[in-house]
């Protein structure tokens, strides 16, 4: 994957995308699209450089850092401390870096979206593998702006400020942000015309899109969204096609040697990006560790806890807990795949989304996950929504713990955060629930200048 990444072709086009600010490129940035979409292999070309410019390393080091699941490290030497204080604003904060990455990957597809217009296919084969080009380009476009909607909006208010959903390469154009509810709509619609064109129906290489992480990722957006009848039909469908991981399985996850579970992830190769870098690097490092509120959240009978925390000591041999999600290996320590998207979170999602409906079968997905993650584990039955949401809060914390998921959570459950070790609490309605607009961002482009988010 990354071998095309890094052909000439593609190195000209990450070229037109590298700017900082996604509304600051000028058309001296951009070569010859005529030579680059060319024929159905170029453009395919054009995809894989795509899935190589995108990453999940900002957007689990700045969730993980916002949430309550880490604490700093001795070595952290104030890394991420606005983010980890909830002291940043327009002009500070690891959040910028996520709208200028976020945007620069939709930008790159959009690209990619108008420069296919015009490839030649005339075979079925080629016509396939056109279209399912096409589709990747529509199914990266969505997911980018998720992530983006998800730091940058209050997804809770349809009406309020979404994103940006740029749908045409930007040049020199300035748009504004749509409501929230254009943009689920806009990626709902993104997605549903891409799933019939993928050639790929279950994931039988999840390092690229297939019908089922369409089905996965839009199951996430309808539970965003609260449409639970939705949110159910997706996460099955998916499960269908990746059913969950057994307790059997389940560590081979973690260590790479099994794709059981993953639904989508970024393939990552020898001296790419290291996820795990982000807690504990190799010379033992410690910038970001479990926090000890999450480790007493697990049992001593849950096989998650020995997977996903370690001991170790850091580079001043004192002893440390370590995050070990994304471990990676003695010689390429934090080298890991990205999972985007995995069945346990459909199994997650199901449960949720059924609950409001009929808490018995709620309580059934909820146990027949925690019978594969808790050894010895009795099924338990919750009565009230209130009750089997408590629960089920606290089984995402416990499975999707630094994916991403954790800060959302808290802001769509309506809980506080609150960090004993800085004694600081973010509460319920707090403006810092949402990430500023970038000042850079501001600065250049008149009509969000107008846009910000309260408090900023």
């Amino acid at each position: 994957m990354k071998a095309l990444y890094k052909s000439l072709v593609i190195a000209g086009m990450m070229a037109g995308v590298s700017s900082c600010n996604y509304t600051d490129l000028t058309p001296t940035d951009q070569i010859d699209d005529g030579a680059i979409y060319s024929s159905v292999s170029s453009l395919e070309q054009t995809v894989t450089g795509a899935y190589g410019q995108m990453s999940m390393k900002q957007i689990v080091r700045v969730t993980a850092v916002l949430s309550d699941d880490v604490i700093k490290g001795g070595q952290n030497g104030g890394a991420g401390d606005d983010t980890y204080q909830w002291t940043y604003t327009a002009s500070t904060g690891e959040h910028n870096d996520i709208w200028s990455k976020e945007y620069s990957v939709i930008n790159l597809v959009n690209r990619i979206l108008q420069g296919a217009e015009n490839v030649p296919a005339e075979t079925d084969e080629e016509i396939a593998s056109k279209n399912n080009s096409i589709a990747t380009a529509k199914v990266l476009r969505a997911y980018n702006s998720l992530q983006l909607l998800l730091f940058f909006s209050d997804i809770e208010n349809g009406s309020s400020y979404g994103i940006p959903y740029v749908k045409t390469p930007v040049v020199l154009e300035t748009p504004g942000r749509n409501t929230v509810d254009e943009c689920f709509e806009y990626m709902i619609q993104d997605l549903t015309e891409a799933r019939p064109l993928l050639e790929q129906v279950a994931p039988d290489d999840p390092s690229y899109v297939s019908q089922a992480a369409v089905d996965a990722l839009l199951a996430r957006i309808y539970l965003y969204k609260k449409d639970y009848q939705q949110a159910y039909k997706y996460a099955d469908d998916a499960l269908k096609q990746k059913p969950l991981a057994t307790m059997n399985e389940y560590a081979a996850i973690w260590s790479d040697d099994s794709d059981v579970d993953v639904i989508w992830k970024l393939k990552r190769m020898v001296g790419e990006e290291t996820i795990g870098t982000i807690f504990w690097s190799a010379d033992n490092s410690s910038a970001f560790e479990p926090s000890p509120e999450l480790i007493a959240d697990y049992t001593p009978e849950d096989i998650r806890l020995g997977i996903f925390i370690g001991d170790g000591v850091d580079r001043d041999g004192v002893p440390v807990k370590r995050v070990n999600k994304y471990k990676g290996t003695e010689s390429n320590v934090g080298l890991a795949d990205e999972k985007i998207l995995r069945s346990s979170e459909m199994q997650l999602i199901k449960a949720e989304a059924i609950a409001h409906t009929d808490l018995s079968e709620a309580n059934t997905l909820l146990n027949e996950l925690r019978k594969e993650r808790i050894e010895g584990w009795t099924d338990a039955n919750y009565g009230t929504l209130d009750e089997f949401m408590e629960e089920l809060l606290l089984e995402r914390r416990r499975e999707l713990c630094y994916e991403g998921h954790r800060f959302f959570d808290m802001r769509r459950f309506g809980k506080s955060l609150y960090k004993p070790v800085i004694k600081k609490t973010l509460d319920v309605g707090n403006f810092r629930w949402l990430m500023p607009i970038p000042l850079s961002e501001l600065q250049g482009n008149a009509v969000i200048a107008d846009q910000q988010n309260p408090g900023y």
